[in-house]
């Protein structure tokens, strides 16, 4: 068998250079590390369904899906609808927002009434104007925290305007610590 040293030559010239490209290129890399862990417990805070919550409403995880049936002109109340429950050994800070808003031109009146509840008597704590974008009620500015196994109670109130009808969506949104 006959070698072709020019062929032989060029293979090893690669072969070196390939080596060397490698071995700088794994001289600049710099490794950082993640170990962690995830521990699986069971959810803080959890909502409840009232006696005075529409048919049909369902809670499905951390989300509450509920429509609430009016008649244009007339103020209905939704007294006992939704509670939010501390079932934690620890008191937690929460912001409730509304998220997206009720339309002033469909609404008179769209409310919902925050009360808490840790010694067994309602204590009325703010109320939310589900027609006002971003309105809250939070924990973190001068209230005092969720309490561990506390209630609030979240009462609607909702008068939409003489001659409107359909479907019109809202959305609260519940964030804790």
């Amino acid at each position: 068998m006959k070698m072709n040293y020019k062929k032989s030559l060029k293979l090893v010239t690669l072969l070196a250079s390939s080596i060397l490209i490698a071995l700088v290129s794994a001289s600049t890399y710099s490794y950082m590390f993640i170990d962690g862990s995830v521990t699986i417990g069971t959810q803080k805070l959890i909502w409840l369904e009232g006696n005075d919550a529409p048919s049909g409403t369902t809670i499905s995880g951390d989300t509450v899906t509920t429509d609430l049936d009016v008649e244009a002109g007339a103020t209905k109340n939704f007294t006992e609808c939704l509670f939010l429950k501390n079932q934690d050994i620890s008191n937690h800070n929460l912001t409730i927002t509304v998220t997206t808003a009720s339309s002033t031109s469909t609404f008179d009146m769209h409310k919902i009434y925050i009360y808490k509840n840790s010694s067994g008597s309602w204590e009325y704590v703010d109320t939310l104007d589900v027609t006002v974008l971003d309105d809250q009620y939070s924990t973190y500015t001068g209230n005092t925290p969720l309490v561990a196994s506390g209630y609030y109670r979240l009462t609607f109130e909702v008068k939409a305007k003489t001659g409107t009808s359909g479907t019109h969506n809202f959305d609260i949104k519940v964030t804790y610590e």
